[in-house]
């Protein structure tokens, strides 16, 4: 997203970074907590390959409901890359469905290859045919095609190995699914809680695109931070499920990574503000803030995802609904007294009391085991 940032001017910048998380939130509606079902309830080769691929067969059904119901309205231009994020981006439930069932390295290869190719696309539909705001929004259906081949090459595979039995798991999926509501309810909180702040600049400033473009910048530099914790649990997500001694040590690593990062990304910001987006110079204080707050952040990703684990979903949800409540309160008081700093001292607050929670509540878990 740097290069947006760079060519674009900061109205439609703003305006790209706004629907870029409309389509991470609608994304994560879709996928209605399926990718968490898939990495914490599976446990068999079978059960894996069924659950993605009633997963897949949910998530598809979803995007032609809604479809049909938004065909008259402006929004059906969003259903679609609701639908891709949902099946194939990071996040998505074929990420979790290679992790668990191809192992880290496939599935890092293919979430490389996805970002690599999500992109490029990018770059080429603003550079070269000057699509600006809704760039996030058309890049989906350019790579939603040949991702549904690879689904197709998939389940090919998956037949001949004659390891399709949806009628043996049909039963069970809707069981949990019903059952999971609180899983589903808590990561669409997750997500509107991260993304409070940009929501809150839309709604009540007077100068919201270039508010975004200020606030999204500093924001996906200190969020590169979140690839540390993400990659290491993901890797190690088998391992966490049987041997909690584990969660202490990879705990430790993360937190001696985190914080390496973060001063090599204070350093970056640092450059590429004086040299390249001098635009951006003056947010330096806005990144700390925000750099503050993504250091809890990923100090929290291995809590929540043990949370997960555990099936504590209630616990997941109570947590985040709190913190979302929370920041949103903040976020519109502070807004009004400090403005656009006011945003980053209310998502601070909100994410460390949100990793306190975190951390209180798997020590209880595990303490009462």
């Amino acid at each position: 997203m740097l290069f947006a940032a760079y060519y674009l001017t900061k109205f439609h910048y703003g305006e790209l970074e706004f629907y870029k998380k409309i389509v991470e939130l609608g994304a994560s509606l879709f996928a209605f907590g399926l990718p968490s079902l898939i990495m914490s309830y599976t446990r068999s080769i079978e059960s894996k390959v069924n659950f993605y691929l009633l997963s897949f067969l949910f998530i598809t059904t979803i995007s032609v409901v809604a479809i049909i119901f938004l065909s008259f309205t402006p929004y059906f231009i969003l259903v679609l890359p609701f639908m891709f994020c949902a099946l194939f981006f990071t996040g998505g439930i074929t990420h979790s469905y290679l992790l668990v069932f191809r192992g880290s390295t496939y599935a890092s290869l293919f979430k490389t290859i996805i970002s690599a190719a999500f992109y490029i696309s990018l770059f080429v539909l603003i550079y070269f045919f000057q699509i600006k705001g809704k760039a996030y929004v058309y890049v989906n259906y350019i790579l939603i095609g040949p991702l549904l081949v690879y689904f197709l090459y998939e389940l090919r595979r998956l037949y001949i190995a004659q390891r399709i039995r949806l009628r043996n798991y049909l039963s069970l999926f809707g069981k949990l699914l019903t059952s999971s509501l609180t899983l589903v309810l808590s990561n669409f909180i997750n997500i509107m809680f991260l993304y409070t702040d940009i929501f809150i600049l839309k709604i009540f400033s007077s100068k919201a695109n270039e508010d975004i473009a200020n606030y999204g910048f500093s924001l996906n530099i200190a969020a590169i931070l979140l690839i540390v914790p993400m990659t290491l649990v993901q890797v190690d997500i088998e391992r966490l499920k049987s041997d909690k001694r584990y969660v202490k040590r990879l705990n430790k690593n993360i937190t001696y990574l985190v914080l390496l990062s973060a001063l090599i990304l204070i350093f970056i910001f640092y450059v590429l503000t004086g040299y390249i987006f001098t635009s951006f110079e003056d947010m330096f204080v806005l990144f700390l803030l925000i750099l503050v707050s993504k250091i809890f952040q990923a100090l929290s990703t291995l809590y929540g995802t043990m949370i997960v684990v555990k099936k504590r979903f209630k616990t997941n949800f109570l947590i985040n609904i709190i913190a979302f409540v929370s920041n949103i309160i903040l976020s519109v008081v502070l807004f009004s007294k400090l403005g656009i700093y006011g945003v980053a001292v209310a998502s601070l607050f909100s994410i460390s009391l949100r990793q306190i929670f975190l951390v209180k509540y798997y020590r209880n878990i595990i303490n009462n085991k």
